[in-house]
């Protein structure tokens, strides 16, 4: 592909990717450290803003989580509809400084009611890591969007281990609230880092591009999104439903094993040694291993290997095999999610691939909703069978993959 061409497909100069994919590696870093800065203690939060007690605090802190789905749901497909008409780098940008803003609604927030106005405005007006992902896969040649989408990720997962230990050392200097401001900051920085080094994406005018596709007899635009497209959307939905499902499940099925007293020192352990474990997984794994031509594969192995994960999680009768067999889940759960954002990107044309992660946003906002719920429906009747059922689902999952999913060829 030459340069000329490269840059009507919306691809990056020769000799660019590198430079981009580390900077855009880079801003998701930092602004998942700023929303890990402050959200383990938004309960806490919540009780200085005045919740009656430990519960009235989570009904808060869950009515605000169910708010930033919503809108998550509602808004995706509409920023990425105009991603693809005025730049993917653009609208990253945008979802990063309204980040920055969504967390000072919180920050100065003086009741518990408007935490659920600030994760509403937040899923809503942000949404920054589908743009980011969106952003990295016209940067690169297609033979290369796997091992970028995973070094992506491998940034987001850094992000999640390390904020709640930054996080805590900022709330202890300087209050929960300080801490909010504090990572605040974050997301402007990750968004001047977009700015200035990575360069715009070229974007073809809509119209004309829907007018010479239906002038030389093909379908529109909006038919292009194929089956493929949403069994690659239905995978990357299942894959974020159960990483929701198995994080909330954790504290409750550790609690079982070690006790209220140690459940507190336990749960940390697992969270730390799964964000490392995730990070291995996109770095080590992923980078080498998840590429064009091996994503189906990817798929199916991982899906099977996290049957045997869950029902170690099952049989765990004590902390350290839990926490081992929870971070087995995390690294495989890791080399799976660039997978199947590498296969809705293969599926999408590149000129609506912000179009194609805004559904894939909404499809990460419907797992945050029914995640939780489901998690609450095995905590109410047993977790050890609600991990078998799982560990079923995802041996289901790989037979579905086998018959159903095609890989697109890949050119380069």
């Amino acid at each position: 592909m030459t340069e000329a061409t490269g840059e009507r497909h919306g691809l990056l100069p020769e000799g660019r990717p590198d430079r981009t994919i580390w900077t855009i590696a880079s801003g998701t870093f930092i602004a998942m450290l700023s929303v890990l800065f402050w959200m383990p203690f938004l309960p806490l939060y919540a009780q200085e803003l005045g919740a009656t007690s430990s519960a009235n605090a989570l009904f808060w802190v869950a009515l605000a989580n169910f708010g930033l789905g919503i809108g998550r749901l509602i808004s995706g497909p509409l920023w990425g509809v105009l991603a693809d008409r005025f730049g993917r780098k653009l609208m990253l940008v945008r979802a990063l400084c309204f980040a920055s803003l969504t967390m000072l609604i919180a920050g100065f927030a003086q009741v518990p009611w408007h935490l659920v106005v600030a994760f509403t405005a937040q899923g809503l007006l942000s949404g920054f890591i589908p743009a980011a992902i969106a952003l990295t896969s016209v940067s690169v040649p297609d033979s290369r969007m796997s091992r970028s989408l995973s070094l992506v990720t491998g940034a987001q997962h850094l992000g999640n281990t390390i904020g709640p230990s930054v996080g805590a050392l900022v709330a202890i200097s300087f209050g929960y609230r300080g801490a909010i401001f504090a990572g605040s900051l974050l997301p402007l920085v990750a968004a001047a880092l977009i700015f200035l080094l990575v360069p715009a994406d070229h974007v073809a005018p809509r119209a004309s591009t829907e007018e010479r596709a239906e002038a030389r007899g093909g379908p529109p635009l909006w038919r292009t999104l194929t089956r493929q497209f949403y069994m690659a959307i239905s995978i990357y939905f299942l894959l974020m439903a159960l990483d929701q499902l198995v994080r909330l499940a954790t504290p409750i099925a550790l609690q079982g094993i070690v006790g209220r007293d140690g459940v507190a020192g336990a749960t940390g352990l697992a969270f730390t040694c799964a964000g490392i474990a995730a990070v291995a997984g996109v770095v080590l794994i992923g980078q080498r291993y998840v590429v064009a031509g091996r994503l189906r594969i990817t798929l199916i192995l991982g899906a099977v290997l996290s049957s045997g994960a869950y029902l170690g999680l099952a049989a765990a009768d004590e902390m350290l095999i839990y926490v081992a067999a929870f971070s087995v889940a995390a690294l495989l759960q890791a080399t799976m999610v660039p997978a199947s954002n590498a296969l809705i990107a293969a599926n999408v044309p590149r000129e609506r691939r912000g179009t194609g992660f805004g559904i894939a946003g909404s499809a990460q906002a419907i797992s945050f909703l029914c995640g939780p719920m489901a998690a609450a429906a095995f905590a109410a009747t047993s977790l050890s069978l609600g991990f078998v059922v799982l560990a079923g689902v995802l041996l289901g999952f790989a037979g579905l993959v086998v018959v159903g999913l095609r890989e697109p060829v890949v050119g380069t």
